[in-house]
């Protein structure tokens, strides 16, 4: 028998992991990781695919979402910029309450207490605060005026007046004024160092969390003979009210100076964002306070206007579950909340959109991957891409285009060097990739991208240099 003739072997380059985005030095960071990404996720992980997509429940209403809110997990309700209090029936949004401010952002809370059934509360900070009670909305009796920022702690709500938090009495809703014992109401001055008002409570950590655009305090004990405020930060602010959220025990916040964890315990902790902190950085001065954070119970969502976005037009995704960070687009969120399973997202069109589905209402969503920068040993080497296979599942309709830079920079160096659309849906299917068009570099990078549903299995190639020169 013949042996094998010798074939001169050169080690591919096999990735098989994708780990989201890392927008540090990109010359620098792991081959698994994009320095450059678009509308893709790692709910496949290590695969790489397209994001979600989402259906507009009904039609735009307004010109902006002001509000949402969940009643008992089952029904999900607005507030729109036309005045108008909504609930989603299914097919349709029924008008509750109107001639509601057209400008004030609005905050809800479920409480109990000594209501028949779970009342869904709304404070604005301009109207009387509401209750809806399943059937109609009317005013909260006795709740102070202009209270804004609702949320429920220790069987109580309790909102902002300026530099004033307030709660009501123990498990009564409708009690604020009557202050003879730790059953009743409790009302106290927060003093912050720099003289701030108040922009947000957050009732969801075995604590009162309250924040200013430069500090931090936490409200501590169980009724009103030993409620104490204590320092959390005297430097890091939370931007507004809907930007911070829980999950897993866990608060995390956006300040524009990064995004942060904070367990109650410790001080607030950026280390966990540090491969996405271009984004903090970058956000847009003047319309960060329109920035909203959310859950769906698994990864958390951080909406931000980046550069000159006068509204936020960038979403970033952490995967708790697997610790990515990924980049999505074409969304301007405003307010985030979860009902059963499903994320809902209110944005600055006037839409509620319902996340899931494989298109954005109907539009094939389009979607990018940019590789780090790739060299020989020594930047200094010329290096060549003998051979390139990407391995893809593709189904019908989608498309996905490969190219070749040889600048590690820049939107306008990038050189086709394969692209493919479904006709029929593959499955793990091999396709190879013309980096022999592109030669005579001393670095490369490269950029899959496409429009529709994808999973991306694997990139790998085979890579020549010359020795120094």
């Amino acid at each position: 028998m013949n042996p094998w003739p010798k074939i001169q072997q050169r080690p591919a380059t096999v990735q098989r992991e994708f780990r989201g985005t890392d927008k540090r030095d990109a010359f620098s960071i792991g081959g698994a990781f994009a320095s450059d990404m678009k509308n893709l996720t790692s709910s496949q992980y290590p695969a790489l695919t397209v994001r979600p997509g989402y259906t507009v429940l009904g039609a735009a209403i307004g010109t902006k979402v002001l509000g949402l809110g969940v009643w008992k997990d089952t029904e999900l309700h607005a507030v729109f910029n036309d005045g108008t209090w909504r609930k989603w029936t299914g097919s349709a949004w029924t008008t509750l309450a109107s001639g509601l401010s057209t400008t004030a952002e609005a905050y809800f809370t479920n409480f109990q207490g000594a209501f028949t059934d779970i009342n869904l509360i709304m404070a604005n900070g301009v109207d009387a605060v509401k209750k809806y009670d399943g059937t109609t909305v009317s005013n909260l009796l006795n709740a102070p005026a202009n209270a804004k920022y609702i949320t429920t702690f220790q069987n109580r709500l309790w909102v902002s007046l300026g530099k004033e938090i307030r709660a009501s009495s123990l498990d009564n809703g409708e009690e604020w004024s009557v202050f003879t014992d730790d059953s009743k109401s409790f009302g106290k001055d927060i003093e912050s160092p720099q003289g701030e008002m108040i922009n947000g409570l957050f009732g969801e950590l075995n604590k009162l969390t309250i924040s200013f655009p430069n500090s931090i305090r936490k409200l501590m004990g169980s009724v009103p003979s030993d409620f104490n405020d204590q320092n959390v930060s005297q430097t890091l602010g939370i931007t507004n009210n809907r930007s911070a959220v829980t999950l897993d025990g866990t608060m995390y916040l956006f300040n524009p100076s990064g995004l942060y964890s904070y367990g109650g315990g410790i001080s607030p902790d950026k280390s966990f964002s540090q491969a996405v902190q271009y984004y903090p950085d970058n956000s847009n001065a003047i319309a960060r306070g329109q920035s909203a954070a959310g859950s769906d119970g698994k990864n958390l969502y951080f909406s931000i206007p980046v550069e000159s976005s006068s509204a936020p037009d960038t979403i970033i995704e952490y995967d708790n579950q697997n610790r990515t960070w990924n980049v999505w687009n074409d969304l301007s969120a405003l307010h985030f909340t979860k009902m059963g399973n499903d994320l809902y997202i209110g944005d600055a069109s006037g839409r509620v959109l319902k996340m899931g589905g494989t298109s954005d209402n109907g539009t094939a969503i389009n979607w990018h991957w940019v590789s780090k920068v790739f060299t020989a040993p020594s930047m200094a080497q010329v290096i060549r891409w003998l051979s390139m296979w990407i391995t893809v599942s593709l189904p019908v309709g989608s498309t996905m285009n490969v190219y070749l830079s040889k600048q590690p920079t820049g939107d306008d160096t990038w050189e086709s060097v394969g692209s493919i659309t479904a006709s029929s849906s593959l499955q793990k299917r091999s396709i190879y990739v013309q980096s022999s068009k592109v030669v005579n570099a001393t670095q490369m990078r490269f950029m899959i991208a496409g429009t529709g549903p994808v999973t991306i299995h694997e990139v790998s190639f085979e890579q020549d240099q010359l020795p120094l020169r």
